[in-house]
């Protein structure tokens, strides 16, 4: 039976020797945690948090106080790497979305780790890519001037991005309105007007998309 280490649900560290992902394996702290906490903050961003089993969601604070979704942290995914490596955390926090359990990297732990392997180096560059083409995508759509064009934009992604016209939405409600930057009302108004059009079916958290928008 494989041997269950959190480190091995990382892209980050999951294509590395079996003895390396044991020493990174000692590395980490476990911890569980209890839906609604926030593990990274501005106060507290100087670390690796991976999502060992459970759900967060990483969400920046506008001038008003409301919340701008930027990801949902599934299992397996992790945040953290960018202000390890230097970045002031200025406006980010993670929250955990249900009980979870969460593998935490150390600031000092994860430099060393990094200076001592230069493979770890170059997937923590691949993955960075990753994360802003997401962001560029993001930004992308909030440049559209309605919210019809930006679901419309959103659910081609999802196509493309699931490869196939049967597309589950990744966020939930609230956070997909915050994500395109409306209203739970505007955004359930939008998908019911698209169904009466004949231009998707829905059931729930599940789109077919029968015409591209």
């Amino acid at each position: 039976m494989a041997e269950e280490l959190c480190v091995r649900l990382v892209p980050l560290f999951n294509q590395l020797s079996i003895d390396l992902q044991r020493q990174i394996e000692r590395l980490v702290h476990h911890q569980h945690v209890r839906r609604g906490t926030v593990v990274i903050s501005p106060d507290n961003s100087n670390r690796l948090v991976i999502i060992e089993q459970g759900q967060g969601r990483l969400y920046q604070l506008s001038a008003t106080g409301e919340e701008q979704v930027q990801r949902i942290l599934n299992t397996g995914d992790y945040v953290g790497e960018t202000w390890l490596l230097g970045v002031t955390n200025s406006n980010n926090y993670v929250e955990m979305m249900k009980d979870s359990n969460i593998c935490v990297l150390d600031h000092s732990d994860f430099t060393r780790l990094i200076q001592a392997h230069s493979d770890i180096a170059l997937k923590l560059l691949a993955g960075q890519a990753l994360t802003i083409d997401n962001l560029r995508q993001q930004t992308q759509l909030m440049g559209l001037p309605s919210i019809e064009s930006r679901l419309a934009m959103y659910l081609n992604q999802l196509v493309a991005k699931q490869g196939s016209s049967l597309v589950t939405l990744p966020l939930k409600m609230k956070d997909l309105s915050s994500y395109l930057g409306t209203t739970p009302e505007t955004l359930s108004r939008k998908l019911t007007q698209l169904q009466k059009v004949g231009k998707i079916d829905r059931h729930l958290r599940q789109i077919r998309v029968k015409e591209l928008l």
